[in-house]
């Protein structure tokens, strides 16, 4: 695989984009590291690095519509000894370029990133859908995981989802818009992700700086279809079938697998409240439930700093890594 020196944030987005987004580089300057990429057989994949280099991994995962960006002020709290922390782009997000956006497709892109900067005994840290993908990488790969932690993670007893009318009419709803007849339009033309529920997922708006971060890499129709594709690939109603198998593998590692998990809820949150976590306290191995205050489903931009010492509490208690 192919290693890139460390590049500069602002002046990366500019070489790949052609532009920033507003005021985009005011809201990049807070990254606590310069952006890497490592090139992949399929992708160009951008991170960001801290902590110590010969440490244990540390890996922070995204979800919609997020990047990297999102784990900015997360990270640089972490007080936890002899980590190596990296918060990935997922492929189509950030800073990350490639082929196939689709929830096995960003496995896919999660392994061979992970295969590149040569990780093993890798703890998760995730977040909406970047929980999902990496509960499935870490049902294939049991021997090479340490720990996984996640807060408003895609994750069991939410996913997989049942079918449309098993749900409540409001989700229903939102998930029609995104994977059927007019997903197109709401997706790609109308911006549904960044202009209608991105502002849903705080209580408070984000600051421009940081909005105009999150919008930088969709700055048109065709480069929004990343967000498409995951949109149609989650698992709803036993479709699509491939993703739906993958998932309710990893629910299953999820439930019986003895290697150290995380959930952190905030409240009244959104996705993965606590009625949802005491659902993997109840039925799963080897789980830590914590409350970290108040938030929504952004909580690394409402409460960092709460993330971090949650994180960091569980982080204190790992022992050795035993993957199974």
């Amino acid at each position: 695989m192919k290693h890139c020196q460390p590049i500069a944030f602002a002046v990366l987005a500019l070489c790949w984009t052609g532009q920033v987004y507003g005021d985009a580089a005011q809201g990049a300057a807070s990254l606590p590291a310069e952006k890497r990429i490592v090139e992949t057989a399929s992708a160009t994949i951008a991170y960001v690095e801290t902590g110590d280099p010969d440490g244990r991994a540390l890996v922070f995962v995204h979800g919609l519509p997020f990047s990297s960006f999102i784990w900015r002020d997360v990270m640089p709290a972490i007080e936890a000894e002899g980590y190596r922390s990296i918060a990935v782009d997922l492929v189509g997000f950030g800073d990350s370029s490639g082929e196939g956006y689709g929830v096995l497709d960003q496995v896919n892109h999660l392994d061979s990133f992970i295969d590149a900067l040569a990780l093993d005994h890798v703890t998760f840290m995730t977040h909406d859908w970047g929980a999902g993908i990496a509960l499935i990488w870490a049902s294939q790969n049991r021997d090479r995981v340490a720990g996984f932690a996640t807060m408003e993670g895609a994750m069991p007893p939410i996913y997989p989802r049942p079918a449309y009318d098993e749900m409540p009419d409001r989700i229903a709803n939102m998930f029609r818009s995104m994977r059927e007849d007019e997903a197109e339009t709401n997706v790609l033309e109308n911006n549904l992700w960044l202009e209608t529920i991105m502002p849903s997922m705080t209580g408070e708006p984000l600051p421009e700086a940081v909005v105009a971060e999150y919008h930088r890499p969709f700055p048109d129709a065709e480069s929004r279809r990343p967000l498409l594709e995951m949109s149609r690939s989650l698992p709803i109603g036993g479709e699509p079938t491939d993703v739906t198998a993958a998932y309710s593998d990893a629910v299953a590692w999820w439930t019986e697998s003895a290697t150290p998990k995380l959930i952190l809820y905030a409240e009244p949150g959104r996705l993965l409240r606590r009625e949802q976590a005491e659902w993997s306290a109840e039925n799963a191995v080897n789980v830590t439930v914590s409350r970290i205050g108040e938030g929504n489903h952004a909580v690394q931009e409402e409460n960092p700093a709460a993330v971090a010492a949650g994180l960091d509490r569980w982080l204190a208690t790992l022992g050795e890594p035993v993957g199974n």
